[in-house]
């Protein structure tokens, strides 16, 4: 090798090695912008087949995707109005009856009152006292607080909405315009992973939050018989946590069990039956329906998709590990069947026929 081609070669990598410390860093310091846009583009990917199928009854696109964000978006508002209002509500009269219920209880009387007489803790109710009704005054501010996190989680749901629309909208043409730059060979295999990606992802969301809202049905329909005070918001509780994969159910059904414990004994124990009862039928019959039928995923690769989503965003993490990891599993068998050296092995649920690549059009 001579010396001319040997400089050309450590040029390369070293210019290789400074891309990659770059991209790293734009990963690090972008962190926050790269999951919206991750988070929007599952979205996108779960909310195309509704605006596709509205395209085709001669809706123009940029009309399907408005009407689609804005029932979508509704709908959240008003999920999140319902589940805060009675919280908010309650939070805002206990911190104005707080110190009437503390003079009440160090005198013996009402409910409190009568509790702390039952178990015996007036003396501790007399030494804390004051640390007590300070605490009141602190509830203020507490709400104020949790109203400005609320604001800048409102402030993130819109950012995620806009980047949604324009993913929509231009997604397609982009797709399209990739496309007609690649070889034939390349252009049928981004296809097919288009294709099986958006299979999975909407399958397993749409089944997922179809579980969730079956079980917060059941569930709330079971409190609302019992009588226990607050069934929509534990229905909503539970169907919201219930999204959550492997842990969701205990999660939600822990304080719903409490509080119906809380009403009455018999409300506790029939409320933990049906839980328990809907959480097998979860767990043994929907669930591995839905990931069957979608996301083909190994348990195991289920449980480290949900464990780095929920390391690396909380919550919002955990809800969008396994369509991340069903997009990998997705690619990476592509790939392999694509470049392997026995290419004729060919995947279980490829595309069947001639392997010709469908029509993709200009979206309208």
């Amino acid at each position: 090798m001579d010396r001319k081609e040997f400089l050309r070669r450590v040029l390369i990598i070293d210019l290789l090695a400074i891309a990659t410390l770059l991209s790293i860093y734009l990963v690090v310091v972008l962190r926050g912008f790269l999951l919206d846009l991750l988070i929007s583009t599952i979205f996108a990917i779960v909310l195309h087949p509704i605006v596709s199928f509205m395209v085709r009854h001669k809706i123009r696109r940029s009309i399907a995707v408005v009407v689609v964000v804005i029932v979508g978006l509704a709908t959240l508002t008003e999920l999140v109005y319902v589940f805060t209002k009675p919280l908010y509500s309650a939070a805002f009269t206990f911190a104005h009856q707080l110190p009437s219920l503390v003079a009440q209880a160090q005198s013996g009387k009402g409910q409190l009152g009568s509790l702390i007489t039952r178990f015996h803790i007036e003396s501790f109710v007399s030494t804390n006292v004051s640390k007590i009704t300070s605490a009141a005054g602190n509830v203020t501010g507490t709400l104020l607080s949790a109203t400005r996190t609320f604001l800048t989680g409102l402030t993130g749901v819109i950012t995620i909405a806009l980047l949604s629309v324009f993913i929509l909208l231009e997604g397609p043409r982009v797709v399209h315009s990739t496309l007609g730059l690649l070889p034939k060979q390349n252009k049928e295999l981004l296809y097919r992973i288009l294709e099986r990606s958006e299979k999975a992802v909407a399958g397993y969301v749409f089944g997922n939050l179809a579980t969730s809202v079956i079980a917060g049905i059941v569930v709330g329909a079971t409190l609302a018989i019992l009588g226990v005070p607050f069934a929509l918001l534990l229905s909503l509780w539970v169907a919201i946590v219930d999204l959550l994969p492997l842990v969701g159910g205990l999660l939600a059904g822990i304080p719903t069990v409490f509080i119906a414990f809380l009403h009455s004994p018999i409300a506790g124990v029939v409320t933990l039956i049906v839980f328990l009862t809907y959480q097998q039928i979860e767990n043994h019959i929907l669930n591995p329906v839905v990931m069957a039928r979608t996301v083909k995923l190994n348990p195991l690769w289920i449980l480290i998709s949900v464990l780095v989503g929920t390391d690396l965003a909380g919550f919002t993490g955990a809800l969008i590990g396994i369509p991340v990891a069903a997009m990998i599993q997705v690619t990476s068998q592509e790939l392999w069947h694509r470049y392997s050296p026995s290419r004729d092995v060919r995947a279980p649920d490829e595309i069947d026929g001639d392997d010709q690549i469908p029509n993709v059009t200009e979206p309208q």
